[in-house]
This record gives structure tokens, C-alpha cells and sequence, in this order.
């Protein structure tokens, strides 16, 4: 039997230029999808959730972001989030951090 950490981890790209724009990468790089994007292990297990969110006011995030809530399952698989983050900063720009409010 194996343990699973009790909650999702959750990154946000902070301060992005476009929603919009965020949502066509999105699109592009997990294909077939939207609102909720899935990034799916070979197996086809769900790795991680990405959505895109309008700045509201009184939001933990800064400005327009993407999310990606990482599944407890997966929840040392943080490579593979980060390199669709890190692919939509390239376009959209802003600031990853994780919900700790730490820079990734």
C-alpha cells in the first residue's frame, strides 16, 4: 500500500499578459482539452489540473494567471508542471510560484 500526500500542490504562473494567449498554449501543448487542461501520466492518470483565471480582486494570485494543481498521486511529479508553466512564461510572461508563495 502506498501513501499519498493528504492535499494538492498548487503553482500559479502569476501575471501573465493574456489569458487568452495562455489558453491557446494550453491548447496547443495539451491538446484536445479545456477549462480544466489535463496533464495525464502514460497510464492516463490525471498528473496535474491547469485553468486559466481573470484577475479578481481579492485572489492569493497577482493579476491574470494560470494555475496547475498538482494530484497527490503525483505530487513529486513537478517537472513535468513546470515545463508547461515555464513553455506559457516564454509567451505570456509573469511569475511562477507555488502556493507557498515561493518562486519556482
Amino acid at each position: 500500500m502506498q501513501c499519498y500526500p493528504p492535499h494538492v500542490k498548487t503553482y500559479a504562473l502569476q501575471n501573465i499578459s493574456s489569458c487568452e494567449t495562455a489558453s491557446t498554449e494550453l491548447e496547443r501543448n495539451l491538446p484536445g482539452q479545456q477549462a480544466p487542461w489535463l496533464l495525464k501520466a502514460s497510464d492516463g492518470d490525471v498528473i496535474a489540473y491547469f485553468n486559466v483565471v481573470p484577475k479578481k480582486a481579492g485572489s492569493q494570485w497577482g493579476g491574470h494567471c494560470v494555475t496547475a494543481d498538482v494530484s497527490g498521486r503525483h505530487y513529486n511529479e513537478d517537472a513535468a508542471v513546470l515545463s508547461i508553466l515555464r513553455h506559457i512564461q516564454s509567451v505570456v510572461g509573469g511569475e511562477i510560484t507555488d502556493d507557498n508563495g515561493f518562486v519556482a
